[in-house]
């Protein structure tokens, strides 16, 4: 899924999300909250990525098989258009995964350092 959000294949990203997703951002994290369906996910989580952030990205370093899913580690990346500060932040996220589909995402990260680049707090 990260390639292809990469690479704006949201076409592809549609196929891997099951039609009843629950994705649930951290509160505090641009989208916070919970969105149900690929819709929502599109609409309030990536479409605030692509229009208000330059050059985001999720860069994996470790991948933790849980059985019915998986935990990825890594880290965010990007600058803020409406200040222009550069942020990155650790994270990791649980997908849980049923007949090939992604079902429910939970994110984990330091929203503290999203919402600094934001403009949103202070050093």
């Amino acid at each position: 899924m990260y390639e292809l959000f990469a690479t704006k294949d949201n076409s592809s990203i549609r196929q891997v999300f099951d039609e009843k997703i629950k994705w649930n951002q951290m509160k505090g994290f641009p989208g916070g909250g919970q969105h149900i369906g690929p819709d929502a996910v599109f609409e309030k989580v990536f479409g605030d990525f692509r229009q208000n952030w330059t050059n985001w990205k999720a860069t994996i370093t470790r991948y933790i098989d849980s059985g019915d899913g998986v935990f990825v580690i890594g880290f965010y990346e990007g600058t803020y258009n409406a200040t222009g500060k550069y942020m990155k932040s650790d994270f990791a996220c649980e997908y849980k995964v049923r007949e090939g589909k992604i079902i429910e995402f939970n994110q984990y990260t330091d929203t503290f350092l999203i919402g600094r680049a934001m403009g949103l707090t202070k050093e």
